[in-house]
């Protein structure tokens, strides 16, 4: 079987290319260009949306549509930082005062509802509408952006980490879930760090 830290940083890299893949910007030659490419697939000229005839028929209502689905989006937001931070108690309690039995069921769970939050909170930021423009500078958004390539690879990382310390691989010779325990609680502190500070970013303008 493939070492255990060699399968995570394999699953973190491949999330991290997907999502700065995403990221590259378009030559700007018409009111859809110089969008994310992730939004030029559903909102460019020949975007999804529009070829399913799905969009707002003018600027003005999907700039309406954008700043209803990101509001929701911040909310959600709100929502997933305190299930995450719940979930972040559970695994402490887990892990340092000895309560497995007492709150795996609870945890596991929760690590369910957490990760439907999370990615129902991201399908809200990606499926929004583009702005009018995108600035080159460092801005709020921007770096909102680039922290959420972090959260969503560890995001991604959790459930296989959580089953993996569970023991659910364990053998006679090998304990994968000793070592899936500290990578869980590392990526799951960063993951909450970083999705926490997003979070923040989304308080300024």
């Amino acid at each position: 079987m493939v070492p255990l830290n060699k399968l995570i940083l394999t699953f973190i890299f491949l999330s991290l290319s997907i999502l700065f893949s995403q990221q590259s910007f378009a030559k700007k030659d018409s009111a859809s260009s110089s969008i994310p490419f992730s939004k030029k697939i559903l909102w460019g000229d020949n975007g999804l949306i529009r070829k399913l005839d799905c969009a707002p028929q003018t600027k003005m209502e999907e700039m309406k549509l954008r700043h209803k689905m990101l509001k929701t989006h911040q909310k959600m937001g709100l929502f997933t930082l305190g299930l995450m931070a719940y979930q972040s108690y559970l695994g402490m309690q887990m892990v340092d005062n000895g309560k497995y039995s007492e709150y795996s069921d609870r945890h596991q769970l929760l690590g369910y509802t957490t990760f439907t939050s999370y990615m129902t909170t991201a399908s809200l930021s990606i499926g929004a509408p583009p702005s009018f423009r995108y600035s080159k500078g460092v801005s709020s958004i921007k770096i909102h952006r680039y922290l959420s390539y972090i959260h969503f690879a560890g995001m991604l990382s959790m459930p296989y980490l959580g089953y993996l310390t569970a023991g659910n691989v364990d053998t006679e010779t090998k304990n994968y879930s000793i070592k899936a325990k500290k990578a869980h609680r590392l990526v799951g502190n960063i993951t909450f760090a970083t999705f926490s500070l997003a979070f923040l970013t989304t308080l300024f303008p």
